[in-house]
């Protein structure tokens, strides 16, 4: 009996042997049968997507950079251009208001056998302001080389001459060539015209000064 328990036995683990041995085999054929799942394909590159083989990562950041000093650099150009046009135009206009000063207020004042110290006091404080403008806004750099110094100190003898000599300086400086054309010898004009401006605002100041004070002494004693 129990020999043949042992002989059944043995022949069940026969079994169950073939039996995994079948499941083996039946799973590595179906493995086998099975077509694998394709690998995902790369899309071929789209002609305006840019290529990142062989191209430096940031030559798109470079380009944009570019870009921008240029147009900066573009815009900072403009801009002075545009400014230095606006500096130019307001040089031409106070340079023909000095030269209205002079011809409609300076040289009939100081002609003039009674001075008329307002309007020689309001005359002179236009010239002032114009003068000082010009010295520092105009658009052509006008430095004094000359080495003199300029000083005045008032006297009321003097009223008539140093009115007449403003008159005349003003002449000279609005005359000057290097407002019109370029020449050789621009730096000497340039020199001589800030000469001559120094010599405007000191006197135009001074006069205008000694215009007002005389003005009220004159209404005082009356």
């Amino acid at each position: 009996m129990r020999r043949l328990k042992l002989k059944l036995s043995a022949r069940i683990g026969v079994v169950l042997v073939a039996i995994g041995l079948t499941l083996l085999c039946s799973i590595s054929i179906s493995a086998q049968k099975r077509k694998p799942f394709p690998s995902p394909g790369t899309n071929p590159p789209s002609p305006d997507t840019p290529s990142t083989t062989n191209a430096n990562p940031r030559s798109f950041e470079q380009a944009q950079l570019e870009m921008s000093i240029l147009m900066s650099r573009r815009t900072v150009a403009t801009d002075r251009e545009r400014e230095r046009n606006r500096l130019a135009a307001q040089l031409v206009r106070d340079l023909g208001q000095l030269e209205r000063l002079n011809t409609e207020s300076l040289v009939p004042l100081s002609s003039s056998k009674t001075f008329d110290y307002k309007g020689v006091a309001q005359a002179c404080n236009d010239v002032k302001s114009r003068a000082n403008r010009i010295k520092f806004n105009s658009p052509i750099a006008l430095t004094d080389r000359t080495g003199e110094k300029i000083r005045y100190e008032f006297d009321v003898s003097q009223f008539g001459p140093m009115l007449s000599q403003l008159s005349r300086s003003i002449t000279k400086f609005v005359g000057n060539p290097v407002f019109r054309v370029s020449a050789p010898n621009d730096g000497e004009l340039r020199s001589q015209a800030a000469h001559e401006l120094e010599r405007i605002i000191k006197l135009s100041d001074i006069l205008a000064k000694a215009a007002k004070k005389l003005s009220k002494s004159l209404v005082a004693s009356r």
